[in-house]
């Protein structure tokens, strides 16, 4: 009983392990999925101010690219970062609006060099400025006059400017956020760089952007700075901008790693007294050769040990739930949790209660576990039970109060948010040797269908009925029903007792 118990033990173990590695991973990539989505839109804003912008230069400067009386129309609505500036055919300064243009030369700049060649649009990389020597990165439109090349039209932005998107994310310190041109070459990025960047190498640019224009991976360590992170990408739309957001992983998995440290260290006293309890019975069992009087003893004692045994697992389960109560967490997840403590809590009280230590009668085991979770719930509402006689065995008790549990949960949760009083029905026969037909129903408001994505309680309830081996339907008619059909127990028994 003994390995029965612990191989049960490290199985669910296991299986919250698992499902809470993937929900972290969903968070983490759903966060910086949505993240990407608002540099995205900036930065299309960035793109569409600068070429409107720029049109309206080309138009306000006139025949001979000298009328600066328009020209100051048009500063008017430019935000306060931008600098705007006018250059002749050969890149010398007609008009900046920063005092000192005169003084250096763009000629060489790319910028500057594809709308001479006949590009219509061009936009730099990350460059620092000959004027200010700070870092900026530049949109540049060619002007034509008589259908030849008489100059351009250029306007900067400081590559502080994302400053201001992310600080609307309320990002932790090490999350960043990033504008990229399609080539690899770095716009603009937050925390800043030291200088220009080449990120053409990356899998990013190699791989991922190839593929298709929106994505998530995870990044084990950043080129840059080394930091681990789950990084989303965008396309954005007629530009040729690629928008990043980087979210930082390291204190989410730290936060989880310490949860699941600590779980370890509140259940290894309940491992450590099991075993040692299973040893005192064998050594029970086995003290005298007399079969009698000692074997009647020895099994009085056996049934004695393990009713204490259940009833501290039952304390020990009660005292997790304390502590998750005390750990910082959201409240819904929290709730979801001592539910569920609550529900495998309630098999050890039926369990010492009655002394069913080998197997469990449905009929009253079922309520048992039910009303934990309404308890735990603190929900006003009518239960219906329609429980027949049936054998559980100790194999398939634990995922029972499991299915129930998060049932019952669901039901609590999501169905009479606006109907009341709210009547959860609970139905158990036999349907063949070992098995049974389950349906648990209410009368609420019925199955969502916004198309979300499935959460941790869906995943689960499809893990435990394949641990029952079985299988299950949820419908919508005056209200949510689950029906399944599940085994009790492992093999070759029938299904009343």
């Amino acid at each position: 009983m003994l390995l029965v118990f612990l191989a049960a033990f490290a199985g669910i173990f296991g299986f919250f392990l698992q499902q809470g590695i993937r929900t972290n991973q969903q968070r983490l990539e759903e966060r910086s999925a949505a993240a990407a989505q608002v540099v995205a839109n900036n930065a299309f804003w960035i793109d569409q101010l600068a070429q409107q912008t720029l049109r309206r230069v080309d138009a306000a400067i006139g025949p001979q690219m000298r009328d600066q009386t328009r020209i100051d129309l048009v500063l008017e609505g430019l935000p306060a970062q931008a600098e705007l500036y006018v250059v002749d055919q050969a890149g010398g300064t007609l008009f900046s609006s920063v005092d000192g243009a005169d003084n250096v030369s763009i000629r060489d700049r790319d910028y500057f060099t594809q709308v001479r060649d006949g590009a219509p649009f061009a936009m730099s990389s990350l460059i620092v400025s000959r004027l200010t020597t700070e870092p900026i990165f530049v949109f540049s439109k060619r002007i034509e006059r008589d259908g030849r090349f008489a100059g351009a039209a250029m306007l900067s932005f400081p590559v502080d400017v994302v400053r201001d998107f992310w600080a609307m994310l309320d990002f932790e310190d090490a999350s960043t956020i990033s504008l990229v041109r399609t080539d690899g070459m770095l716009i603009a990025r937050f925390p800043p760089t030291e200088g220009p960047v080449d990120l053409s190498d990356l899998p990013l640019f190699q791989e991922y952007l190839p593929e298709t224009p929106v994505g998530t991976y995870t990044s084990e360590a950043s080129p840059l700075d080394g930091v681990a992170r789950v990084v989303s990408y965008r396309l954005v739309e007629g530009t040729p901008i690629v928008a990043l957001a980087s979210i930082s992983s390291q204190q989410t998995w730290n936060t989880f790693r310490n949860g699941i440290f600590a779980v370890f260290l509140i259940v290894s006293p309940i491992v450590l007294g099991l075993v040692a309890g299973s040893i005192w019975i064998v050594r029970l069992l086995y003290r005298d050769a007399a079969w009698g009087k000692a074997l009647e003893q020895a099994i009085d004692a056996n049934n004695l040990l393990f009713r204490e045994i259940h009833h501290r697992v039952k304390n020990n389960l009660q005292s997790v739930q304390s502590l998750v109560a005390l750990q910082e967490m959201p409240d819904g997840a929290k709730r979801d949790l001592r539910s569920r403590l609550a529900a495998m809590a309630a098999m050890h009280t039926h369990i010492y209660e009655f002394d069913s230590f080998d197997d469990i009668d449905a009929h009253d085991y079922v309520p048992s576990v039910v009303n934990e979770v309404v308890a735990a719930y603190g929900a006003n509402l009518e239960v219906v039970y329609d429980i027949e006689h049936l054998r559980v065995d100790r194999d398939h008790a634990t995922p029972l109060a499991l299915l129930l549990s998060e049932l019952v949960t669901n039901s609590i949760k999501y169905a009479f948010q606006d109907r009341a009083p709210g009547k959860i029905h609970v139905s158990i026969k036999a349907a063949g040797p070992g098995r049974a037909d389950l349906v648990v129903s209410d009368n609420g408001v019925g199955l969502s269908t916004d198309g979300t994505t499935p959460g941790m309680g869906t995943r689960l309830l499809k893990g435990v009925v394949a641990q029952m081996s079985g299988t299950y339907t949820v419908t919508s008619d005056d209200g949510a029903r689950f029906s399944a059909n599940v085994a009790l127990e492992t093999s070759g028994h029938t299904a009343g007792i």
